[in-house]
């Protein structure tokens, strides 16, 4: 096999963020859409048919079983993901999960040190082991490459502020997202976005991130469940603003860097695919905004989830088990499990022993 072989790929849960994720990327990449499982196989073999898998498992156990299958993606409730990542890893499957990876940052552990057990065990076999990757699909994308390349040059500056902004309308009260048991809530399905991203610059900036202080508005019919959060955090001695809001009347999924020299904006960080625009000012050199020039750059239009999906075939095909992003993810449960308890909310409940 070579890294451009496509990958058989299966979906555990006939889910909508699959259509994105894996549906539509395939159809880009020309990775196979092997199979489907749901917990009724009527709605798996309906959501086959419909996105053109070319088959169904009759239940989640049975597709991860599959030894024909290159990649397990999990696009279940959040509070479902631990759990069935592991035993898709105990089964010699690698696994693409949607974020967040875990419920809580001790589950987190939990299916980490299931997975070094996996490696270990496998490589005292000679046989080959899975992987898990999380599905932090906006880092796969050159516009985030590019905006932190900028930040880096010196071109604004030195950074002074921070801004991300995950706002969204909200999603109808059936939905898991809401659901405490299952993991859910604003920062559980937002604000990881915001943390995971502001990793990724404070690695570049070579400057730790802290959070200082977070407050939450509470979900009308169940107040263990944040509708949204303000956050303030630190990179460094950066001070930095989040705004996350799963009740919001308009999107806005923003990131900026504001410096001494100049700025860079991103509408929209996480899916530059429909707004792929860097806005810079500056370059002039100057301290006085007055002076900064402003530009556009378009990053291009190709989906951040097809950008995922190639990178993912690549590290299959080649056995790569790199720790970096393993670590990140992490690093964005601790933060998540910080915020709640600052904000006073109990931690999502996770379901792997």
């Amino acid at each position: 096999m070579t890294s451009s072989d496509p990958l058989r790929i299966g979906l555990l849960g006939a889910s909508r963020i699959a259509e994105l994720a894996i549906t539509e990327a395939a159809r880009e990449t020309g990775d196979e859409r092997a199979a489907v499982a749901a917990r009724d196989p009527e709605r798996a073999r309906a959501y086959a048919a419909e996105h053109g898998y070319h088959g169904i498992r009759d239940s989640y156990a049975e597709l991860i079983a599959d030894d024909s299958l290159d990649l397990i993606y999990i696009g279940l409730p959040n509070g479902l993901h631990a759990e069935w990542t592991v035993r898709a890893l105990e089964a010699g499957r690698s696994v693409l999960v949607e974020k967040p990876l875990a419920s809580n940052l001790p589950e987190f552990d939990r299916m980490a040190a299931k997975l070094t057990a996996e490696i270990a065990a496998a490589d005292a076999a000679g046989t080959a082991a899975g992987w898990a990757w999380e599905a932090f699909h906006y880092a796969d994308h050159p516009l985030m490459s590019r905006l932190i390349e900028i930040v880096r040059n010196g071109e604004i500056g030195a950074v002074g502020r921070v801004r991300v902004a995950m706002t969204m309308p909200g999603p109808p009260p059936t939905d898991p997202r809401w659901s405490f048991d299952l993991a859910g809530g604003a920062i559980m399905d937002l604000g990881c976005y915001a943390i995971n991203a502001l990793l990724l610059v404070g690695e570049a900036l070579d400057a730790p991130l802290q959070l200082i202080s977070a407050q939450a508005d509470l979900y009308a019919t169940d107040a263990r469940v944040d509708a949204a959060v303000r956050a303030e955090f630190t990179l460094g001695a950066v001070p930095v603003e989040m705004w996350t809001d799963m009740q919001s009347p308009e999107w806005d999924f923003s990131f900026e860097v504001q410096g001494t020299r100049g700025s860079v904006f991103a509408p929209n960080f996480v899916k530059p695919q429909e707004d792929d625009r860097l806005i810079v000012r500056g370059g002039t050199g100057s301290v006085n905004a007055d002076d900064w020039e402003e530009r556009v750059e378009h990053m291009g239009k190709i989906s951040s989830y097809t950008y995922q999906l190639q990178r993912i075939r690549k590290a299959v095909r080649r056995g790569d088990c790199s720790t970096v992003e393993l670590e990140r993810s992490r690093r964005t449960m601790a933060l998540i499990d910080q915020v709640y308890e600052t904000c006073g909310l109990p931690l999502r409940p996770g379901r792997l022993n």
